[in-house]
C-alpha cells in the first residue's frame, strides 16, 4: 500500500509530457488484478497481465462460461506470449518469450506457469501501476466507475484535459463507451530477466524484449456478436532494439464439456484450424458434457487483426487484391541460377528500400544482420523460408513461408502467400497499390475511407472540443511530427512522426484497423499431454510457433494448443496491434457464422451501430405483484452512426438468472438469438411492426406504437418466488443503411459464492404477502386550491411504496405562456409545472422545477415514490359540449377569440352566463375603440354577462350590426337580412379605458338563420364554458401518508388464526 501511495504522489507532483511520465512506470506484481467480462453470453475472468481464465487455487473463479449463468465451462486459461529472435550480450542467438504468469502462480515449475527467477520473482509480463483504482482489487472496466484511477498516466499530455480525470479511458476517445463492457490495462515485460539481453541501451534495468502492452477487452450484447469477446493488444517496442523476427502467440487450455464447479470431461477434446479464416477451435468428441449435458458448444479463437508485415512486398491480408501487382504462385519458389547482367533487386535492410541493379561479373555483397550475404554469376538461388531475407533477389521476403504436415503418404504442403498480390519490383507493377505493405503510423489514409463530413473531429477523437486538427478539412492522425502540438517529444519513426498517445480521427492510422498489412494465423500446434509444451520453455515454444507449423494430429484427448502470428519486424517505438476474438458456437457452422460477424465488426472498426444506453431499473415487491420503474437515460442515447434512434423498451422476467426459462426466438440456423419479452412499449411514431433488416434471419419486432412508459406492474408474479427482471432499451436501426435494430444488454452474473454482478437494468425480486395490519401508503386531499380554474386534472400513481414520506405536504404550481390560435389570435397555455415539498414552509424543497412535460400523456418522473399524471388541454378554447341555451330554438352562436383589423384579443380562462331581459337597461356596454377608425359607444342593453366562477359582471363592448328601429341595445340577429350583433368581452382584470384588453367575441351563427329559430327573449340565458389548461393562478395541494402497521388491526387479524392439532403426532401410550 505504501508503494501505491508513493506512486500516486509522484504522479500528482508533475504534469510532464507523456514520455516523461509513463516511461518511468514498470510492471509490478503488486498491481496484479482481475476483472470479470459478463456483458453478453460469454462470462470469463480476465487478468491485467494478458491472461484469461481461472487459477489453480481460486476455484471460485469462472474461467469461461457460455451461455452466461448456465454453469457450462469451456477452458481453464489462455495466455499471451510475445517472442523474438535476438543476439544476447554473449553474442549468442537466443529466442525470448515474454508471457502471462499462468495457471499456477504459486508453482513456477508447473508447465502451466510462466518464468520465475530463483528468488521467487516473476520473469513475466506484469501490470503497470496507475491504470486502476489502487484501493480496489479489480482492474479498470468501463461500467465500474469505482475501478478507475484518479487520472490516467497515458493521457497526461492532453493539453485540454490532462489525465482525463473522471472520464473513461476509451478506445474510441475520452469517455466514449461504445462497447457494453470495455476493460483496460497496461503491462510490460520489464522484469523478464531470464536471458542476458538488454533491449534498451538507455535503461539497463529494463529486461525482456522492451515491450509494453496496452490491452482492452470489448463485449457487445448485440445479437450479432453476443457470443464473442474481443481482445485488443497494442504492443509497443519501447526499447532501442530493432527486431527482425517477432511472433505473437497464444496458449489455450480447453476444458470442453466441464461445468464451472466440476471437471471430468477434458479427455475427449478435439481441435482444428481454418487457415484462411485465421481461426482455431476446440470441441467435444461425443458432444456430451461431464454430467451428460448437451449440446456442447465449440470454442474458437481468431485473429481479426494481427501484426502487419509492411516490408516483405506481399499483400499479406488480401485487401489489395483489386489493385495492381503480381500474383504469387509456386513457380516463384523454383531454384534458379544467377546470370551476369540480369536485373536483380536489392533490399537495404536498414530501411527496406528496394533498388534494381544488374548482376555484376564478380561478387555482389548485401549487408544483413551484421553479416554479408554474397551472390555471384552462376550461383544457384532459391527462397529459404523463415529467414527474413530475400534469397532469390526478387525484392520479396519469405514469399514461400509454409510447412509440410500430416502422416507419410498423406502429407500436405501449405504456402501462406500463394494467391496474394505482391510488388513486382522488376516491372514496378504494384508499387502504386497503397494496400500492399501499408502502415498504421504513416499519417496517411491508405484506404481512402476518411470522411471530412463525419471524421474531422480532431486529435482526441471527440467532436466539439476544439482541439488540434478539428474542422481543418485534413485527416489528423494520432501520429504527428515533433512541433505539431505543444509538449510532443519522443523518437520519430521512419516517417518522422511521434506517437501522441491520442487516438486521432476516425478511419486513419490508429483508428483504422484495415490500414495494417496483417499476416493472420501462421501456426497451430495441438498437443497432449498438456505438460508437453511448458509455458516457460522459450526455445520449444519458438519451434512450435514458427510460420507454417500447423500440427493438429492429437485428437480426442486432453488437448491444449498454441497458435501464433509471425514473423514480423518491429522497429523502435513501433506499435503492432492484435485483435483476437474469443468466440462460442453451438457447432462449427455456428462458430464460423459468429466469426463472420466478428470480421464485420472488425471491418467497421468495432464502431458498428450501438444499442441505446442501459436504463436504471428499480423493482418494488408487493402482494402477488412486482412494480418496475426506470429512468429516461436510454432515450438520451446518441448512436455513433445513426444519431438519436431510440425506439422502445422490452421487459423480461425469468426465474433463472440465465433467462433460460423464457421462450426462445431462434435464428435461421436454429440458435437462440432472442428471448420473448413479457411486455414491450415503443414510441408512437412511424416505426412499428417488424424491422425490414433481419438479424441472423430473425426480424426484430419494433412494437405497435403503444407509447413510452417508465413503469410497469407485473400482476402475474406469485408470492414466494424469486424473479429476475430486466428492462432493455432498443433502437430502430436503419434499413436504408442496412443496419438492424440493436438492443442493450441484460447481463447478470452470479458466482459460485452467490455474489451478484449485474447491469443497472436488471433487478432481483421476491414478492411476499403483507404483514398483519399493513396499511398501504396514499396521497390524500389532492385538490385545486380556491381561485384555480383549470378544467384538467392531476392524478397520481404510487410506484415505490417504501419511499412515500409520512405527513409531507406538497404543492403543484404552474407557469403559463401565450400561443397563437388557428385564426391567428392568442390564447393562454401551460408552459411548465413545479412540484414543491412545502412541509417545512421556511425551507421548501423544489423536487421538480419548471418541467415542460405538461401535455396529457407525457411520462412524469418518479419522485418520493410516486408519479404524477397530468390531464391537460393545449390552450384556452371554447368547450362546445358544455355550452347550451335555455331553450333549443334560439339561434346558435359562435364564440371565438376577438380579432379585428390589427387588434387581437386574448382568450380568457373563464365561464360565462348571459341573461336576457325584456327591456334595455339591464346593463351598459363599455365605450371602446377597436381600431384607429372605429369606436363603439356605450349604450344600455337588454342582457348581462356574468363570470360563473366569481359571480361578477363581465365588462363588454357592444357592436350593434343588426339595426332595427325600436330594437336599439337589444342583442339580436337576422332581423335586418343576415346581420348579427356582436358582443366583445373585455378582460375583467386587465381592461382600462386607456388600455383596452379584448378577450372573446360572441355572435349568432348564420347556419341557424331559419324559421325554426329566433332571437333570445326575456328569461332566456346561455351558458358558455371554456377548456382551461393549467395556468399560473392554478395550484394543487396534497399530503402523503406513508405505509404503516395498524397494531390493533394486526392483533385482530392474528386472533383469527386458528391452531389445529397435527394429525400425525401420536401420544406415547
Amino acid at each position: 500500500m505504501m508503494k501505491k501511495l508513493l506512486y500516486m504522489m509522484m504522479l500528482a507532483l508533475s504534469i510532464a509530457p507523456l514520455s516523461a511520465q509513463i516511461d518511468k512506470l514498470y510492471g509490478d506484481f503488486d498491481e496484479y488484478r482481475l476483472g470479470i467480462h459478463s456483458g453478453n453470453q460469454i462470462r470469463c475472468t480476465i487478468w491485467n497481465d494478458g491472461e484469461i481464465g481461472g487459477k489453480n487455487l481460486r476455484s471460485e473463479l469462472i474461467a469461461l462460461e457460455w451461455p452466461i449463468n448456465s454453469g457450462y465451462a469451456y477452458f481453464g486459461q489462455t495466455m499471451i506470449k510475445i517472442g523474438a529472435e535476438v543476439k544476447d550480450s554473449n553474442g549468442d542467438i537466443v529466442h525470448i518469450f515474454s508471457e502471462s504468469m499462468g495457471w499456477k502462480p504459486e508453482d513456477p515449475t508447473d508447465p502451466g506457469s510462466g518464468d520465475m527467477g530463483p528468488d521467487g520473482e516473476w520473469w513475466t509480463i506484469l501490470p503497470l501501476p496507475g491504470f486502476a483504482n489502487p484501493n480496489e482489487e479489480r482492474l479498470a472496466m468501463s461500467h465500474w466507475g469505482w475501478s478507475w484511477p484518479t487520472y490516467w498516466p497515458d493521457k497526461m499530455d492532453d493539453a485540454v484535459d490532462p489525465g482525463w480525470p473522471t472520464s473513461w479511458n476509451g478506445y474510441f476517445g475520452k469517455d466514449i463507451k461504445n462497447a457494453d463492457q470495455e476493460s483496460f490495462f497496461v503491462a510490460d515485460d520489464y522484469n523478464n530477466k531470464e536471458f542476458a539481453f538488454y533491449p534498451d541501451r538507455r535503461d539497463s534495468t529494463r529486461r525482456g524484449l522492451g515491450m509494453r502492452v496496452t490491452a482492452r477487452g470489448f463485449q457487445w450484447s448485440n445479437a450479432l456478436v453476443e457470443d464473442l469477446l474481443f481482445c485488443l493488444y497494442d504492443v509497443k517496442n519501447i526499447g532501442t532494439t530493432r527486431y527482425k523476427k517477432i511472433v505473437f502467440a497464444q496458449f489455450a487450455g480447453p476444458a470442453i464439456g466441464n461445468t464451472v464447479v466440476q471437471g471430468g470431461d477434458n479427455g475427449d477434446d478435439n481441435g482444428g484450424y481454418e487457415l484462411e479464416q485465421s481461426l482455431v477451435y476446440s470441441y467435444d468428441e461425443d458432444n456430451l458434457g461431464n454430467t451428460g449435458w448437451s449440446p456442447v458448444g465449440y470454442y474458437g479463437c481468431a485473429f481479426l487483426e494481427s501484426p502487419g508485415n509492411p516490408i516483405d512486398g506481399i499483400d499479406n491480408d488480401y485487401d489489395g487484391q483489386s489493385g495492381s501487382g503480381g500474383v504469387i504462385d509456386e513457380s516463384m519458389f523454383v531454384e534458379k541460377t544467377l546470370q551476369q547482367g540480369e536485373t536483380v533487386v536489392l533490399i537495404d535492410y536498414k530501411n527496406y528500400e528496394r533498388s534494381k541493379v544488374a548482376m555484376p561479373n564478380d561478387t555482389l555483397r548485401i549487408p544483413y544482420n551484421d553479416k554479408i550475404a554474397k551472390f555471384w554469376p552462376g550461383k544457384a538461388v532459391e527462397e529459404i523460408e523463415h529467414n527474413q531475407f530475400d534469397d532469390n533477389l526478387n525484392g520479396l521476403v519469405d514469399e514461400n513461408n509454409g510447412a509440410t504436415f500430416g502422416a507419410v503418404g498423406n502429407q500436405v504442403t501449405t504456402y501462406l502467400y500463394v494467391g496474394s498480390k505482391y510488388v513486382d519490383y522488376f516491372s514496378g507493377e504494384g508499387e502504386d497499390n497503397p494496400l500492399i505493405d501499408e502502415y498504421r503510423d504513416d499519417g496517411v489514409d491508405n484506404d481512402g475511407d476518411w470522411d471530412p463530413l463525419l471524421d474531422d473531429v480532431g486529435l482526441d477523437g471527440v467532436p466539439f472540443t476544439g482541439d488540434y486538427g478539428e474542422s481543418d478539412a485534413q485527416p489528423t492522425s494520432g501520429w504527428q511530427p515533433i512541433g505539431a502540438i505543444s509538449g510532443l517529444i519522443g523518437d520519430p519513426n521512419k516517417f518522422g512522426l511521434v506517437d501522441t498517445n491520442l487516438p486521432g480521427e476516425p478511419h486513419l492510422d490508429k483508428t483504422d484497423i484495415s490500414e495494417s498489412d496483417m499476416i493472420g494465423l501462421t501456426s497451430f500446434y495441438l498437443y497432449t499431454p498438456w505438460s508437453l509444451l511448458p509455458g516457460y520453455d522459450d526455445a520449444l515454444i519458438w519451434e512450435k510457433t514458427k510460420p507454417g507449423y500447423l500440427d493438429d494430429r492429437s485428437q480426442n484427448s486432453d488437448t491444449d494448443f498454441t497458435f501464433g502470428s509471425g514473423y514480423f519486424p518491429m522497429d523502435i517505438v513501433q506499435i503492432e496491434r492484435f485483435s483476437i476474438a474469443h468466440m462460442m458456437g453451438i457447432n462449427l457452422e455456428d462458430l464460423l457464422i459468429n466469426k463472420s460477424w466478428g470480421d464485420r465488426a472488425y471491418n467497421e472498426n468495432y464502431n458498428f451501430s450501438k444499442a441505446p444506453n442501459i436504463p436504471h431499473l428499480t423493482v418494488i415487491p408487493g402482494d402477488n405483484q412486482v412494480t418496475l420503474f426506470w429512468d429516461e437515460f436510454a432515450e438520451q442515447s446518441i448512436d455513433p452512426i445513426l444519431g438519436q434512434d431510440f425506439e422502445g423498451y422490452r421487459i423480461y422476467r425469468s426465474t433463472d438468472p440465465g433467462w433460460q426459462d423464457m421462450a426462445e426466438i431462434t435464428d435461421g440456423y436454429g440458435s437462440t438469438t432472442y428471448r420473448k419479452p413479457m411486455a414491450q412499449f415503443d414510441l408512437n411514431n412511424e416505426y412499428s411492426g417488424y424491422s425490414l433488416i433481419d438479424i441472423k434471419g430473425v426480424l426484430f419486432w419494433l412494437g405497435e406504437n403503444t407509447g413510452i412508459v417508465h413503469s410497469y406492474v407485473d400482476s402475474t408474479a406469485r408470492n414466494g418466488y424469486t424473479y429476475y427482471y430486466a428492462v432493455t432499451a432498443y433502437d430502430r436501426g436503419d434499413p436504408a443503411k442496412g443496419i438492424a435494430p440493436s438492443e442493450c444488454t441484460k447481463y447478470i452474473a452470479i458466482d459460485q459464492s452467490g455474489n451478484v454482478d449485474k447491469g443497472t437494468n436488471v433487478a432481483i425480486c421476491r414478492p411476499e404477502s403483507p404483514v398483519a395490519g399493513y396499511l398501504p401508503p396514499l396521497l390524500e386531499n389532492m385538490v385545486l386550491v380556491e381561485g384555480s380554474s383549470a378544467t384538467g386534472r392531476v392524478a397520481y400513481e404510487i410506484i415505490d411504496r417504501t419511499q412515500i414520506k409520512n405527513q409531507h405536504q406538497y404543492q403543484i404550481v404552474f407557469k403559463d405562456t401565450l400561443v397563437e390560435t388557428d385564426n391567428m389570435a392568442f390564447a393562454p397555455a401551460t408552459l411548465s409545472y413545479s412540484l414543491i415539498d412545502v412541509t417545512n414552509l421556511t425551507q421548501p424543497d423544489t423536487l421538480i422545477r419548471d418541467s415542460r412535460l405538461v401535455k396529457t400523456g407525457d411520462v412524469q418522473p418518479v419522485i418520493d415514490g410516486f408519479k404524477l399524471s397530468l390531464f391537460n388541454v393545449p390552450l384556452v378554447e371554447l368547450w362546445p359540449d358544455s355550452c347550451q341555451w335555455s331553450r333549443p330554438d334560439i339561434y346558435s352562436f359562435t364564440f371565438n377569440v376577438f380579432k379585428y383589423s390589427k387588434t387581437n384579443g386574448i382568450a380568457e380562462p373563464a365561464d360565462y352566463r348571459i341573461d336576457f331581459f325584456d327591456q334595455v337597461g339591464a346593463d351598459t356596454s363599455t365605450e371602446v375603440s377597436i381600431s384607429a377608425t372605429r369606436k363603439l359607444s356605450a349604450m344600455p342593453v337588454n342582457f348581462t354577462i356574468t363570470d360563473m366562477q366569481t359571480q361578477k359582471k363581465v365588462p363588454f363592448a357592444f357592436w350593434e350590426k343588426d339595426v332595427l328601429a325600436g330594437e336599439e341595445g337589444k342583442l339580436t340577429a337576422f332581423t335586418d337580412k343576415s346581420r348579427t350583433d356582436q358582443l366583445i368581452l373585455l378582460d375583467q382584470a386587465e381592461h382600462t379605458p386607456e388600455s383596452p384588453a379584448f378577450t372573446w367575441s360572441f355572435e349568432f351563427d348564420t347556419a341557424t338563420n331559419d324559421s325554426l329559430h329566433d332571437n333570445p327573449g326575456a328569461g332566456d340565458y346561455v351558458i358558455i364554458r371554456t377548456l382551461k389548461p393549467f395556468l399560473s393562478h392554478d395550484h394543487y395541494e396534497f399530503t402523503s401518508i406513508a405505509e404503516s402497521i395498524n397494531q390493533t388491526n394486526a392483533k385482530e387479524e392474528l386472533d383469527k388464526i386458528r391452531v389445529v392439532p397435527n394429525p400425525y403426532v401420536v401420544a406415547n401410550s
